[in-house]
This record gives structure tokens, C-alpha cells and sequence, in this order.
């Protein structure tokens, strides 16, 4: 028996959308594990119900448009949502802002334009961003079980009461621990270190080494830090996979390393903060490789995608310092999608062999209907 004639040469995909989905994933679980470490398990509940109800919401809008439900929830597009998702609200969130949120960000932001490859802005931020301006004190308050919050034993796990704490803050209804929802910890008023100080503080992890304490201790305040240390590894390794490339990630640090190095003055006025800490002391890291290179809302382009991520760079700063949203990373992120297509339009490649002002046969330049090379 002869086997089957080989097809053309045609350039085939390297990963499949699926695997490419689970990748992200995968390099999410640094920073997911460190973040565990020192807020509880609100994060990792955040997540899983995030997930559930993403899930749900497509299966149902997939039903309704009449498609093959196993086929679209197999690509794990709505599971990278989630997982973001649930990453960017807080710890403690009651179960319904997950639900709302994903509601939103499956049914509004990507199934009304048609789904994945249609969506012009990243789900997950218009999910988080929906909320956040609906509900500011629920998404801007952090309640952390109280043995996270203690150092007893240094590398003690977060006990079983700690579950039960998170899971009777997601769900008050239920009476899964012996602390009210009232009566939990308010562990952090603000999410991160440059809300709670207005820009203002040092290096959590010298002091750490200056004191012979240990990073990972939890009283050394040195969670932030060490979560964008994880992202950043998580994203150097999707850049290794190819999965991302290097423009949009190091535009949006670049960008935001050099304002805050021109409007920093050390014991001066604290409100524009330093650069260490607009780097490691947010969210930087985790929206410079994870959300801004979404690859259906970002732009597609080598130059385009530069300039995209100076944009969410520049917005980044601009709203953490001069706005009144600190948590500055999904406004930045949608101004971004908003100028992808823009820039896509006027920074695409010059066609091969084309020259710049030649007329085409429509009277037009050679690169279509701009005339302009990139």
C-alpha cells in the first residue's frame, strides 16, 4: 500500500490556538503561586470561579449562535480570560463579581462581535474595567484570611481555616467558618504598594536583605515585588516559546521605565513614585506580558505593536499618576486595542518589490490605498 502523496509546501502553525492558550497558562503559575503564597486562597478561588462561569457564558453564547460548543470551548480562549480575569480582581470578591464580570466580558466584549478573532478589546479588561466602575469599593478592597497575615511559622502553609475564610468571603451565605463575613480581615485598603503609598516607598526586598529576613517571610512585604518577579519569568518564557514577541512587552516597560526615571526627583514631591517601584511594586509586569499581547486585540504589525505598547505605556503612567484610577492596567490596555487597528492601517509592511509613490493600477500608490512604505 503506497501512503498518501505529501501536501505543498505550505508554512504550517507551530502551536495550535489550544496549546498556545494552555502555554499562557502555564507561565501564569509563578506569579498565581507566589500570589496564594502571601494573600490566601481568595486568588486561586477567584480564579476557579472565574473559570466556571466563563465557561458557562460561552457554552451558552456558543449554543445561541448555533456552533459546536466542544470546538469553541476546546480552544481555551475563554479559560485565558478567566484565569486573567480572576487574577485581577481581589482576593475575597463575593462570587457574583466574578460572575458579572465574566458576563460581561464573554457575552458583551467578545461574542456580540462574534467571538474569538472579532473582539476588538481584550475581554477580560472590559470585564474588570465594568466592575470597577460599577463597583469601586468591592474591587478596590482586599480581604485576606488572617493566618496569611501572620509569621508564626515561616513557611507554614495557609491552613485549612484560611480556605474556609476565603470561601465564606466569596460565598456569605454559606457557613463554612466561624468568622462572619464582617468580621474578616481587611487585609490591604488598597491592591498594591503603589496605591497604598500614592507612589511612594523603597524596595521591600532590600529592606528584606538588609534585615537578614527572609523574602518569602510574610511579614516582609514582599509580595508584590516577588508576583511581578514571577510574571516576568512567566513572560520571558513565553517569549522563548515564541508564544509572544519581544515588542509589545518591552515597549510597555521601556516606556514606563523612562517616565518615571524623567519625573522621579528622589525627597522630592512622592506623588509621581520611583521607577523600581512602577515596575515591581503594580502590575506591571503582568500587563506588559500577559495582557497587553493579547493577540487578537493588540496590533499585529513589528512597528505597530512597538507603538502600541509605548501608548499602554504612556497611559499607564499618565492614569497611575495624574488620573484617579491607580489600578491603571485595563484602561491602558483598552486605549491600546483602540489604536491597534489605526495603527496597523498606517504601519503595515511595504509590499515586496513595490516602491514608495509608484501609482498602482487604480491610480493608487503601490502600497495600496496609503501609498507609504512602513
Amino acid at each position: 500500500m503506497t501512503s498518501s502523496p505529501q501536501s505543498s509546501p505550505f508554512q504550517h502553525a507551530r502551536h495550535s490556538t489550544n496549546n498556545i492558550m494552555l502555554m499562557v497558562v502555564a507561565a501564569c503559575i509563578p506569579g498565581i503561586s507566589i500570589s496564594t503564597w502571601y494573600f490566601g486562597y481568595g486568588i486561586l478561588v477567584n480564579v476557579l470561579l472565574s473559570i466556571a462561569f466563563a465557561l458557562s457564558f460561552e457554552a451558552a453564547a456558543v449554543s445561541l449562535r448555533e456552533r459546536h460548543i466542544q470546538a469553541i470551548l476546546a480552544d481555551n480562549s475563554a479559560l485565558v480570560a478567566a484565569v486573567l480575569f480572576g487574577l485581577a480582581i481581589p482576593p475575597g470578591s463575593p462570587w457574583w463579581i466574578p460572575f458579572l464580570g465574566m458576563g460581561f466580558a464573554i457575552l458583551i466584549a467578545k461574542h456580540i462581535y462574534g467571538g474569538l478573532g472579532q473582539n476588538p478589546f481584550n475581554p477580560a479588561m472590559c470585564g474588570y474595567l465594568f466592575l470597577l466602575l460599577c463597583f469601586p469599593l468591592e474591587m478596590t478592597s482586599w480581604h485576606i484570611p488572617s493566618d496569611a497575615l501572620s509569621d508564626v511559622q515561616e513557611f507554614a502553609p495557609i491552613s485549612l481555616s484560611g480556605l474556609q475564610q476565603s470561601l465564606q468571603l466569596s460565598f456569605p451565605f454559606l457557613n463554612l467558618s466561624t468568622f462572619s463575613s464582617n468580621e474578616l480581615i481587611d487585609g490591604l485598603a488598597m491592591a498594591t504598594p503603589l496605591i497604598e503609598s500614592k507612589l511612594a516607598g523603597t524596595s521591600k526586598l532590600l529592606a528584606a536583605w538588609q534585615t537578614d529576613q527572609s523574602m518569602f517571610s510574610r511579614s516582609s512585604e514582599t509580595a508584590w515585588e516577588l508576583v511581578n518577579i514571577g510574571y516576568f519569568f512567566g513572560g520571558c518564557f513565553l517569549l522563548l516559546q515564541r508564544i509572544i514577541s519581544w515588542h509589545i512587552p518591552a515597549a510597555v516597560i521601556a516606556t514606563v521605565l523612562t517616565l518615571s526615571i524623567l519625573f522621579y526627583s528622589p525627597g522630592g514631591y512622592t506623588i509621581y513614585g520611583t521607577p523600581y517601584l512602577h515596575l515591581f511594586g503594580s502590575a506591571t509586569m503582568i500587563g506588559a506580558f500577559f495582557i497587553a499581547t493579547d493577540p487578537v486585540s493588540a496590533a499585529t504589525t513589528s512597528k505597530g505593536k512597538l507603538v502600541y505598547g509605548m501608548i499602554i505605556g504612556l497611559s499607564i503612567y499618565s492614569v497611575r499618576v495624574w488620573g484617579n484610577y491607580l489600578d491603571s492596567i485595563a484602561i491602558a490596555v483598552l486605549l491600546g486595542n483602540f489604536s491597534a487597528p489605526l495603527l496597523d492601517h498606517f504601519l503595515r509592511p511595504r509590499i515586496y518589490g513595490h516602491k514608495k509613490g509608484v501609482a498602482g493600477p487604480a491610480g493608487k500608490g503601490s502600497d495600496g490605498d496609503l501609498g507609504m512604505d512602513s
